[in-house]
């Protein structure tokens, strides 16, 4: 009978399949105490001592009132706009504006039981927690909801806690009385705001603390906000870049996975024509070359997905067809590494990423008709290298029109997208187009949320960036800061889990309101922007939606007519 065993055909093959998968398990195990015991450590180092990165628009000290200003300035409009939309509206009610903007961007706790940590229900290390969440009944976390949990440095709420709270009753979902932000919360708050820096280092510096001074006046006489002595501990400011990462355990084989993804892109890219290339400072993207040009050359940045530029393949063609066909232009697709699910901690520098656009601009664009006629194509945190270029001297002049899918990068000084990507999603007033009713829609919501957390937020190296290398300052896309000859398009979805899509439309109408205005009185302001807003669609949808594919092909045909009309036109002129 043994005789028979060890002469069986499949004898051997079961010998070698149990062999390897042991190895694997082993391998896996190996992994995950590596991914506990040095890169979560690794991750979790700290740079206080020094902001991410400087100040770009304002590197005096003296200077960080003007962001300030600048950030008031958006908010008196809005102010304005409630203010002629309600006739009963009050001076308290202006203020009340001010100051849930910037309690918004506090942490709350309260004594509501809350809803166990995502992690718990997930990670490994910690599955005695249980696997089933408890029962609920269903009722929705509301407006301004205090979270939950102690908000201590071991138990900091991050991209573990990103979902959708499920209270047990109406009535855990009430708000505590936290009383109010008093000055030391604010103190702090503003040391990691405006100068990337936490409190204690902020009070070595006499220059700083006279610019704190100098804050707290022009909160005062903007927006009538004082603040009162004193710590309160219901507060904490999501200085997010000072918290520790934490993240979702990944087998190994996800990665393996990513990258057998970006391996087939790359075969599919390089049968296509593209090439390959990696500038001096790091900056690695693809090329096709295309002669005759008939259209402008087109600059991709992706946003925060597995693989990078891989999934956004069928997107990039979709709408690169027919008359706007890849074929018929120069195309570039930029890579940005640690957010693409690579094992990589190395994160380029905003001034090395735009060094590395210029090169490959020089390199492959010789002509000076194609390479000061770019078009810019940014989806999500893509969009925030495009708010890296349209700052930048040596490329800003280049750029004929620039379309930008979910943006983080507007409004990004509000706290929504931090909030819904790095915390618990809390219900921020006008963060979503009417809250979900029915069972249903909490369901669709949860679920499109979670999936939000387990792909992107949740994930080791893509948190590093966030919160190490991830300065927000800079990274802001000011709409009135784009040339007023760029032709601009964004595109946003009515649901997004994200993007603060309501606030960001309503920017827009506000600033093209502004635009033809300045227009009429004397023939100036800045660029006019093309929106389109898909309904009932959440963040992301644009990536396999041929509706979308053709909505934006559409509009970036009417724009190319428009510019290549206005080259000929200003020809004219010359001759």
């Amino acid at each position: 009978m043994i005789s028979k065993i060890y002469n069986s055909p499949t004898y051997g093959i079961d010998i070698i399949l149990t062999t390897v998968l042991i190895g694997y398990i082993l391998f896996e195990v190996g992994f995950f105490f590596y991914y506990k015991w040095v890169l979560v450590p690794y991750a979790n180092d700290q740079i206080t001592h020094r902001p991410l990165a400087p100040y770009r628009d304002y590197p005096d000290i003296k200077d960080r009132e003007k962001l300030l200003i600048r950030i008031l300035d958006r908010l008196d409009a809005q102010v304005k706009q409630e203010n002629n939309n309600n006739s009963t509206s009050s001076a308290n009610n202006s203020n009340n504006i001010y100051y849930d903007f910037i309690e918004s961007w506090f942490q709350t706790k309260n004594e509501d039981i809350s809803y166990d940590r995502f992690s718990e229900q997930f990670d490994m290390a910690t599955l005695d927690v249980g696997l089933c969440p408890p029962k609920f009944n269903m009722a929705w976390s509301s407006v301004g909801d205090a979270t939950s949990s102690s908000l201590d440095d071991e138990t900091d709420k991050s991209s573990t806690e990103s979902l959708v709270e499920l209270s047990s009753s109406p009535e855990e979902t009430k708000k505590t009385s936290k009383g109010r932000i008093q000055k030391d919360n604010m103190d702090e708050f503003l040391s990691w705001a405006f100068f990337g820096l936490p409190l204690s280092t902020v009070q070595t510096s006499t220059d700083m603390q006279n610019a704190l001074n100098d804050f707290y006046n022009i909160l005062s006489t903007r927006t009538g906000l004082t603040f009162e002595p004193g710590n309160n501990p219901h507060f904490k400011p999501r200085s997010f870049t000072f918290e520790r990462v934490k993240s979702l355990y990944r087998p190994y084989t996800v990665y393996v996975g990513v990258t057998l993804l970006k391996m087939t892109a790359n075969i599919i890219l390089y049968i296509l024509g593209f090439r390959q290339y990696t500038c001096a400072k790091g900056l690695r993207y693809w090329h096709r070359s295309s002669k005759p040009r008939k259209g402008s050359p087109f600059l991709f940045f992706h946003g925060i997905a597995p693989g990078g530029y891989a999934p956004y393949l069928p997107m990039i063609f979709g709408i690169l067809k027919g008359e706007l066909s890849y074929r018929h232009r120069d195309l570039f697709l930029f890579e940005n590494k640690p957010v693409s699910y690579a094992l990589c901690f190395d994160a380029l520098s905003e001034e090395d990423t735009i060094h590395g656009i210029l090169e490959a601009i020089d390199l492959h664009l010789d002509d000076p008709s194609t390479s000061n006629n770019l078009t810019l194509f940014g989806h999500s945190f893509g969009s925030c290298q495009i708010a890296w270029m349209i700052k930048s001297q040596g490329i800003k002049n280049r750029i004929s029109s620039i379309i930008l899918c979910d943006p983080v990068s507007i409004l990004l000084s509000a706290p929504d997208v931090v909030v819904n990507f790095l915390y618990r999603r809390q219900g921020l007033k006008d963060s979503y187009n009417g809250n979900p009713n029915t069972l249903l829609e909490k369901v669709v919501r949860f679920v499109n949320e979670t999936k939000i957390h387990l792909v992107a937020s949740s994930e080791l190296f893509i948190e590093h960036y966030l919160r190490r290398n991830f300065a927000w300052y800079n990274s802001e896309l000011w709409l009135e800061d784009i040339p007023p000859e760029v032709k601009v398009l964004v595109c946003l979805a009515d649901c997004d889990e994200i993007v603060n899509s309501p606030n960001i439309e309503r920017e827009i109408n506000y600033h093209n309101s502004v635009v033809s205005k300045d227009s009429s009185d004397d023939g100036g302001g800045g660029c006019s922007i093309e929106k389109i807003i898909w309904k009932d669609v959440g963040h992301a949808h644009c990536m396999m939606s041929k509706t979308c594919f053709n909505n934006i092909h559409e509009a970036m045909l009417r724009m190319e007519t428009t510019a290549r009309r206005n080259i000929i036109d200003n020809k004219t002129k010359v001759n």
